[in-house]
C-alpha cells in the first residue's frame, strides 16, 4: 500500500486526473488514494503563505495589511516608513 502511495506521488496533476476520469468503481481503494493526493495538491498550491513573506518585508506587510482588514475584528497595520517592521495596530 505504501509503495502505491509512493508512486502516486510521482505521477503529474493531468496523469492523476485522466486516470479519475477512467475510473468506474467508485468504491476503488485505489481511486481514493488518487483522490486524497490530487487534495493534498490543490491543498498545497492554494497555501495561503508565500516563501518570499519570509524574508521580504515588503510582501510580508502587504499580506499582514490584507489579513487585518479582512478578519472578524478588523484593525489596521501601520508599518515604519522605511517599511522595514510594523509601527502600530490600530482596531477598526
Amino acid at each position: 500500500m505504501n509503495n502505491i502511495k509512493e508512486k502516486i506521488k510521482t505521477l503529474s496533476d493531468e496523469t492523476i486526473g485522466n486516470m479519475l476520469s477512467q475510473r468506474k468503481d467508485n468504491n476503488s481503494s485505489f481511486k481514493k488514494l488518487l483522490i486524497a493526493e490530487q487534495e493534498k495538491r490543490k491543498i498545497a498550491n492554494d497555501s495561503r503563505h508565500h516563501p518570499i513573506q519570509a524574508t521580504n518585508w515588503e510582501t510580508y506587510l502587504m499580506e499582514v495589511i490584507k489579513t487585518g482588514l479582512t478578519s472578524p475584528t478588523p484593525y489596521k497595520v501601520i508599518p515604519y516608513k522605511n517599511g522595514v517592521g510594523i509601527k502600530k495596530i490600530e482596531l477598526l
